[in-house]
């Protein structure tokens, strides 16, 4: 059995971001739901970053410097860095595997 990184990173990112926004609104107005959908989130944004990084240090194109970049913005910004490595980065870097 084959895990399939491409798709866990790219659903675990749409989730946490989808839950996030939706329970911050949720919780703007005091709605039910709202505690649930925000932990679905940052679980979902664990389960993202976990496997970036993973994606990350094992590519062959990206050097150590870029490495430890990517690390401290997945860490510190999550859903910030998440969404520019969705959109934008990782597509080199599967690209050049």
């Amino acid at each position: 059995m084959e895990i399939n990184l491409d798709k866990i990173v790219t659903t675990s990112f749409i989730l946490s971001f989808i839950a996030t926004i939706i329970g911050a609104l949720f919780k703007i107005m005091h709605w039910p739901g709202a505690s649930m959908l925000l932990i679905i989130g940052l679980l979902s944004l664990a389960v993202f970053v976990i496997t970036a990084l993973y994606e990350v240090y094992n590519s062959k194109t990206i050097n150590s410097s870029e490495k430890l970049m990517w690390t401290i913005g997945f860490l510190c910004l999550g859903s910030i860095a998440g969404l520019v490595y969705v959109l934008i980065r990782r597509k080199r870097v599967i690209r050049n595997q």
